[in-house]
């Protein structure tokens, strides 16, 4: 189906339309690094600083094959990142944050070619400020790549319906390769795109053939790693979730960001129900007073939005289950500028935009507040290890399975996991607040010597008067709160120094 050429009135370019641009792309610049190192890594960070970018660059593409779930173009970036700016949260979170700036006048370019400048600047400055985004352009892992890469494939996905030009064509296929290759689920919103230009451009059937072609054939030279890396350990946990319950909180999130929840607990819909009805309302003005032109104009964008979230759900039914917010991020560009739009039909452009301008302090103002509120941020096992400090014997930390990982990385001497019996002086438990029940399951001759709060997190420590042996078992099954726990070794290797045997 071809779209008609847009006939609406655009507001002049000139230096008031750059400025503008310019202070949106910098509000979306100081929000995502003024706090890029305040939050401590979470467990997929970790993996990636330690696991997959350490050592040779194949080295790095050999873990990519063997303990990821992506495609390698994020980690080839930042293999190269690591090696200039180190691995530190702020060294390595600011590639991600430099993508995610880079968005917004991307969403920018992309509503301007759909409507005109001023949906342009609305879609700029609601991707500047949207909760979902700033959290994943504040991460150490490839989903700010995979949204930059697929705004642009929207953009010049937009720019050939309008302008028919081969040249266009070409930067798709460039654009769609590249967000392909960072993520799986990029191929959802490529997919989209490329049966609608073949139908849309017949006068252009060649150019759009070799472009869709080219972009297919990397798509098959996928498949071979992406058959390598299917692993029910990396992402067989998400089937365990109910599909229903993962589609609500994509839609929290999209509208709140994972600040809206606690990490392992539900999302916190309260924050999400401004949002959705000043979404709601650009949806009614979009239907109710946009032309023919700004609503048909709206379609595609609508279509590759909704459309990435009913085909990875019909993927979910068909039994490859892989659907979850973070990953259907593709979606959400593309749903910000037809909001975007419908703020900005001619016959209410008053209300939208106003509505507008509510929707971008709220998620201001949301964004400054978790900057200054630890409930609404990664759990802090930074905090955590630097207040348990060094241990005086061998001990034994226990939480949350996925928080293992980042209590090893903060701790400051080298721990481990282990199985089996352990010998253990001290237990450290990190429950959920509000938990009860750890103190008559630990195991006999263990007594509660401390408690604290670090955030949202409750730390017990429990000692005994010497080493004893405990069964990895019963640590793991410790009433902490969260669905399964890990159990972190520490202090082992001083005391097994120390050891007669030794």
């Amino acid at each position: 189906m071809a779209v008609a050429e847009n006939s609406t009135s655009r507001v002049a370019t000139g230096p008031l339309l750059l400025w503008i641009l310019a202070g949106l792309v910098a509000l979306g610049a100081a929000i995502r690094f003024s706090t890029i190192g305040v939050q401590s890594y979470h467990h997929d960070e970790i993996i990636t600083v330690t696991r997959v970018l350490p050592g040779s660059f194949s080295h790095m593409l050999h873990r990519v094959r063997e303990s990821e779930s992506n495609p390698p173009l994020y980690y080839v970036v930042a293999w190269v990142w690591s090696k200039a700016f180190g691995t530190g949260e702020i060294g390595m979170r600011s590639l991600s944050a430099l993508l995610g700036t880079a968005t917004v006048p991307v969403a920018f370019l992309a509503a301007r070619e759909a409507l005109d400048e001023r949906a342009g600047l609305i879609a700029a400055a609601l991707t500047a400020v949207n909760p979902m985004l700033i959290w994943y352009s504040q991460e150490a892992r490839d989903y700010a790549m995979l949204v930059f890469f697929g705004a642009l494939s929207l953009l010049f996905f937009l720019r050939a319906l309008r302008r028919r030009r081969d040249r266009d064509l070409a930067y798709w296929a460039l654009a769609s390769v590249a967000a392909l290759c960072s993520h799986y689920f990029g191929g959802f919103q490529i997919a989209i795109e490329a049966v609608w230009l073949l139908a849309a451009l017949p006068e252009r059937r060649r150019a759009a053939l070799a472009a869709v072609a080219s972009t297919a054939l990397v798509g098959a030279a996928l498949v071979p790693l992406l058959l390598s890396q299917i692993n029910a350990t990396h992402i067989g946990w998400i089937a365990g979730m109910s599909l229903p319950a993962r589609l609500l909180e994509t839609g929290v999130s999209f509208l709140a960001g994972e600040t809206g929840r606690v990490i392992a607990e539900p999302p916190r819909g309260g924050y999400a129900v401004l949002p959705a009805v000043l979404v709601a309302v650009a949806v009614v003005l979009l239907s109710a007073y946009g032309n023919r032109l700004e609503r048909r104009w709206a379609l595609p964008p609508l279509a590759i939005g909704l459309g990435v979230i009913v085909l990875a759900t019909l993927a979910a039914l068909a039994g490859k289950d892989y659907l979850i917010e973070r990953n259907l991020l593709p979606a959400l560009v593309p749903l910000l500028v037809v909001v975007a739009l419908g703020f900005s039909v001619g016959q209410a452009r008053r209300i939208g935009v106003a509505c507008a301008l509510v929707l971008t302090l709220y998620w201001l103002g949301y964004a400054l507040d978790v900057a200054v509120t630890p409930n609404l941020q990664r759990p802090n096992f930074r905090d955590l290890t630097q207040r348990l400090g060094r241990p005086s014997g061998p001990r034994e930390i226990v939480g949350w399975t996925l928080g293992a990982t980042a209590v090893r990385f903060y701790l400051p001497d080298r721990s481990e996991r282990v199985f089996g019996k352990l010998p253990v002086r001290e237990v450290d438990v990190a429950s959920k607040p509000g938990s009860r029940g750890v103190g008559a399951a630990m195991p006999a001759g263990f007594h509660r010597v401390e408690r604290f709060h670090i955030d949202r997190m409750t730390m017990t420590r429990y000692r005994s008067a010497r080493v004893r042996v405990v069964p990895y078992y019963l640590l793991r099954r410790l009433p902490t709160g969260y669905g399964s726990n890990g159990v972190v070794a520490d202090g082992l290797g001083a005391y097994q120094a120390k050891s007669p045997a030794n």
